[in-house]
């Protein structure tokens, strides 16, 4: 089972110097998800791209844009992650080449996805990414036909890693369960052992 991080939504004083760190003690994939200046919900482009140049450029193959394809393409980085919807019916062939992950609500989301998407993040599972957000977690009963890999998310923590290697995802994503504590670096070594003792 693999690891993979969001970032936090809001920029925060330490952020690069924990990230940096992060990927030195073992991280590989990063999502870039961030909210956008000025009471925006989604970052931009040009968020994202002066986002980056805070980071070495190397690091950039370990990071996957919330955005398209193109966007990814653009910023240089790994890949996308990208609402199912848009990798459904026909698409644009240049997007075939990208890494493209596709975020999805449901199983059956992610068993209709088509064989070129590289895998699927789907969530919540046990808590929505806000306390805020007016949705519903799809619990421990979850079960995929994908035939891609699946990526589960959504209360991920070392109390609940557990839980989700029940599921038998090819990897969990975690957000609160790292940056919620006042050392993210030490709660991701954390997170990270656990994980990958599965």
């Amino acid at each position: 089972m693999r690891l993979w991080l969001w970032t936090c939504p809001d920029d925060f004083a330490a952020e690069f110097d924990d990230i940096e760190e992060m990927f030195r003690r073992g991280l590989t994939r990063l999502i870039l998800d961030k909210r956008g200046r000025g009471g925006n919900s989604r970052a931009t482009f040009d968020d994202y791209e002066r986002w980056l140049l805070s980071l070495p450029m190397e690091l950039r193959d370990r990071i996957w844009v919330r955005g398209t394809p193109d966007m990814a393409e653009q910023l240089d980085v790994r890949g996308c992650v990208c609402d199912a919807q848009s990798f459904m019916g026909d698409v644009p062939e240049s997007w075939k080449r990208i890494n493209c992950i596709a975020y999805c609500k449901t199983a059956e989301e992610a068993s209709l996805l088509p064989d070129w998407v590289a895998g699927a993040l789907v969530g919540p599972v046990l808590q929505p990414l806000s306390a805020i957000e007016p949705v519903e977690t799809l619990g421990t009963s979850f079960s995929s036909n994908a035939k891609i890999p699946v990526v589960l998310w959504g209360g991920v923590d070392t109390d609940t890693v557990e839980d989700f290697k029940k599921m038998s995802p090819a990897g969990v994503a975690s957000l609160g369960g790292i940056w919620n504590y006042a050392d993210p670096v030490n709660a991701f070594i954390k997170l990270s052992r656990v994980v990958m003792s599965y």
